[in-house]
């Protein structure tokens, strides 16, 4: 296999309804998607789920993604494939752009890419070669509300569709009230919250009034770059904490159990598991698979994903090591307006089963993806010659 050509498409994307973290609101995202091409034909595709600024994480703004993909991965992308002759699997692709330091949005939409083309010349489910076994899973929903009734009638919509597990947004002085809420009115469902890095140590013991509300999980808490004293207010939590954006690789998930293990804790340490934020599935393959070797229970997180992002997650949740329900879909239907695919995805009750389509199991609505958005970028790989950019 021969890579012919790497284009970068700036997709628009307009939710349906607001969606409220600790740190914003979001009514539109502008995604960077890769598209590989190949000598014979083929395209695989890569969504970058990036949001509008840098608050949930340094460099998952669209702008810092679009810089380190035209200034520094693709063209090592390019000089390895002049090298090598040809560049055909998903570890020659890594090796490539192993040397850019961080970066880990950028790099998981080029991974992502080169997956969906493994897939599709193996004519496989991309769940199948990634050793899936469970072709059937429960999933959960994501509520950013502003109000508490903004969330109340969120959860309403999604138990009434079906959904056994909800994620609420919180933050300080939005968190207790909204929390015991949604637990008085559904004594029985799996509920966690998400506070998205928004306390610090000066007010994290807020979270203390929680503990009797029988949470899944107290979901990012601290700094977005801390481990450590995650760990120490383990101690002081009933409620197992989630770590979310400090897990960045295998690295950081075996820093974790090793403080949790020192703190006598290890059973109250979950881990959310998102490809774009680990660089890619081949990381999150590796971390998923080490924290069921240590009895950590694992799910799989969601960015607001298009339905084609979103079908690549939910392959992955195919995976038998991972626990708990994942953050797949959205109380109120699909996300955006208009999505980049033929067909939507659709739970029932509350479950997804997956099916034997190629790669992703769903297909690129191609005229609708290139009318929503534009080309912003291009890499054409000649082997005699260095890659040809052009804006």
């Amino acid at each position: 296999m021969s890579i012919s050509r790497i284009v970068i498409h700036r997709v628009p994307l307009e939710l349906r309804a607001p969606f409220t973290t600790s740190f914003g609101t979001y009514e539109t995202l502008d995604r960077p998607f890769v598209v590989i091409e190949t000598g014979d034909g083929l395209r695989g595709v890569g969504e970058i789920p990036t949001l509008l600024d840098p608050a949930y994480k340094a460099e998952v703004d669209t702008p810092a993604v679009l810089t380190s993909l035209r200034e520094f991965i693709l063209p090592s992308v390019a000089r390895a494939h002049r090298e090598k002759g040809q560049i055909d699997d998903v570890p020659a692709l890594r090796e490539s752009y192993a040397w850019v330091k961080g970066a880990v949005f950028a790099k998981s939409g080029v991974e992502a890419a080169m997956w969906d083309i493994v897939a599709q010349r193996a004519g496989e489910p991309l769940w199948r070669l990634w050793g899936g076994e469970r072709r059937t899973f429960p999933v959960g929903v994501s509520i950013g509300g502003k109000t508490l009734s903004q969330v109340l009638d969120l959860a309403e919509r999604a138990v009434g569709l079906g959904y056994g597990r909800l994620k609420v947004k919180i933050w300080p002085g939005f968190d207790d009230e909204v929390a015991r809420a949604v637990r008085l009115r559904f004594p029985d469902i799996l509920l966690q919250v998400d506070a998205n890095s928004a306390y610090s140590m000066a007010n994290w013991r807020r979270l203390q009034a929680l503990d009797d509300l029988d949470l899944l999980l107290i979901e990012q808490p601290l700094f977005d770059d801390d481990i450590v004293l995650h760990s120490e207010i383990s101690r002081e939590l009933r409620t197992p904490i989630c770590l979310d954006e400090s897990i960045h690789s295998l690295r950081d998930a075996q820093a974790a159990a090793m403080l949790w293990e020192r703190n006598d804790a290890l059973d109250r340490l979950i881990v959310n598991i998102k490809p774009p934020r680990v660089s890619g599935f081949a990381e999150a393959i590796a971390i998923v698979r080490f924290c069921q070797e240590k009895g950590i229970r694992t799910w799989i997180g969601g960015m607001l994903d298009s339905a084609w992002g979103k079908a690549m997650n939910l392959n992955f949740n195919g995976v038998s090591e991972i626990q708990l329900p994942g953050d797949h879909f959205s109380p109120g239907g699909a996300y955006f307006v208009e999505d980049v695919t033929e067909t939507s995805l659709v739970a029932e009750e509350g479950q997804f089963a997956l099916g034997d389509g190629v790669s992703a199991g769903v297909a690129i609505d191609w005229p609708r993806f290139e009318r929503m958005g534009r080309v912003v970028y291009q890499e054409t790989f000649d082997l005699h010659n260095r890659g040809s950019r052009s804006a």
